[in-house]
Order: C-alpha cells, then structure tokens, then sequence
C-alpha cells in the first residue's frame, strides 16, 4: 500500500533503507523513505497511532519514549542547581537555540507553550526568566512529573493537534523534538497558528532527515527510532510546512547539539542490545569538531524552524 507524504500528500518517493527498533529493544520494524515533491523522510509503513500512543504511556522504564518514567526527585535537584554567571554570559552569545526566547520578561507578562513538553525540565530555565508556563503531552505520566517539577506551570494531557485553549492566547509555541513523533504535522502546525497571538512566534526542533549520522549510518543514526520517528524533517519540507500554515518570516536553522554524533555511535556499538545508551564525555568531546564541520556543511543533526504569525486570518 502506498502511503503520502504527511507533509505534501504526493505518492512519489523513494525507499531509502529497512530499519527496525534499537533504542527499546521492541519487536518494531519500518522502511524509511524520501519524498520526491518535498524532501521529507517518512516512516513508510508505521504501527498504528493507537498503537504508539499506547507506548508512550506505558510503565516498562526500557521504553524510553514515556518521560513519566523520570525520577522526579532528580529533576528537581538538575532544576535547583544555580547556573554559574560566566555560564549564564556565555549563553547571551553561543549559538544556543533551545534557550529562544533568549530575554527575561517581567513575572508571568509573557506566555510561552510547550507542545509535547515530556517531563518539564526543558521549560525550568524559562520558568526562571519570568515566563508564564505551560505545556502539553500525549502521556499521562509525563504531564504528573510536570506538575511535581514545575508547580506553578499549567500542564495539559492532549493531542498536540488538537488542544482546548483559548485562540490567540500565547506569545511563544515550542515543539522541542516532539514534531517527528505526530502523525499528522500540518494539523499540529495549524494548531499553533490558531493559538499564538498576533506576531507570537512558533519555534520547532526536528531531527534531520538529510543529516551526516543519516546519510552515513542510516539505521545506525541516533534519528532513527522506529515507530517513533513518524517524520524526520529537512530544510524544504520543513519551510513548506511552516509557509503552508500561513506563517511569515520563516527561518531554517541548521544545529548539531554536542552528544548527537556520539549517540548515533553509540547505538552501533550496542546493536542487538537493551542497554540504554550513555556515550563517555571523551567520546562527546572528539565527535564535537566533525559536528560543527557537519552543521557548516548543512548537514547537521538537527534543524530548527521559526516563524511569526502575521495577521488574523488562520491558515
């Protein structure tokens, strides 16, 4: 059976590699394509939704897709540690996009959503910066670490496509690596039109469809996580999923976070394994410089995507 494109709906697409699940040591296989209109990588014959929506939720701490499995205690400690000041100024002019929003705002004047916020712990650095929280996850579990983490956040179990809040309600949406896991993109995209103010700004974080771990390891690729990696984006479909939504001023940014490469190295190394992957500082360190030289070439692990809406009328 031929499956469109989730991002174009075009059937025309070519077979890139047979892959099957590393990370959970699950009984899932799957066969990653490329679409010929718009360049995504999809997962081309997936479990069903309901099926995948069930592993998120699920207790067994080898399934590393359900954040809920978090120690709640530890997060608190990682969020209790005060960031040291030459740290702190070094953010203000490092590359560092999963901090945007970078300003602090006066206490809670500004409010900033999380689409698929897993166990809370990216939102700490913004709730400290004055920012009004909140966050949306599909897992039940994820939402009550939120809650014990982040008290004063407003967290929600929902679909990311389609969340009951107000219109024109946020001034910021994030969707931090949380995108590649939804079935249907555009619907979620859509969704965040509707929900951000007029000018809020929409900030996405995917793995890369064409990036160095891809092109070289496939399989072996830390992006690779079947059947959860639904998608894995590239600069054009990415651009045309954010142009479609009627979003303006769209920016792709190409990024390597510093342990992807050695992620993606560990996981071969494990192959056929149920450890769950921990790569040495060492090996961080000299995979860092073929990273950076990665992301100079566009071949990045990671893109990032923004975009303002401009005007009232939704998409």
């Amino acid at each position: 059976m031929t499956v469109p494109c989730p991002v174009c709906d075009s059937e025309q697409y070519n077979e890139l590699f047979h892959d099957y699940n590393r990370r959970d040591a699950l009984a899932y296989d799957g066969t990653y394509v490329e679409c010929k209109t718009c360049s995504l990588v999809y997962l081309h014959n997936s479990v069903s939704w309901e099926e995948i929506a069930r592993l998120y939720s699920t207790l067994d701490p080898e399934v590393t897709a359900n954040p809920g499995n978090t120690d709640i205690d530890e997060s608190k400690q990682r969020i209790d540690i005060a960031i040291p000041e030459w740290r702190k100024l070094l953010r203000q002019f490092r590359f560092r996009p999963h901090s945007w929003p970078l300003e602090s705002v006066l206490h809670r004047s500004k409010r900033i959503l999380d689409l698929g916020c897993g166990n809370g712990s990216k939102l700490a650095e913004f709730a400290g910066r004055g920012y009004e929280i909140w966050g949306v996850d599909i897992s039940k579990d994820a939402i009550d670490v939120c809650k014990n983490v982040l008290p004063e956040g407003n967290f929600l179990v929902s679909e990311l496509g389609n969340i009951n809040l107000i219109s024109d309600y946020f001034d910021y949406i994030r969707i931090d690596n949380a995108l590649e896991h939804v079935p249907e993109p555009r619907k979620v995209i859509k969704e965040c039109y509707r929900l951000l103010k007029k000018s809020g700004q929409l900030l996405i974080y995917v793995p890369h469809g064409k990036s160095m771990s891809m092109r070289i390891m496939k399989g072996d690729s830390i992006s690779s996580w079947i059947p959860f990696h639904l998608q894995l984006f590239t600069r054009g479909s990415l651009e045309r999923l954010l142009h479609e939504a009627n979003f303006k001023n769209i920016r792709i940014y190409n990024f390597s976070p510093n342990n992807w490469l050695a992620l993606s190295i560990m996981q071969r190394r494990n192959r056929n394994k149920t450890k769950q992957l921990s790569p040495s500082k060492w090996l961080v360190l000299t995979t860092y410089p073929l990273s950076w030289l990665a992301g100079k070439f566009g071949m990045g692990e990671e893109l990032i995507g923004t975009g303002r809406k401009n005007n009232t009328q939704y998409a």
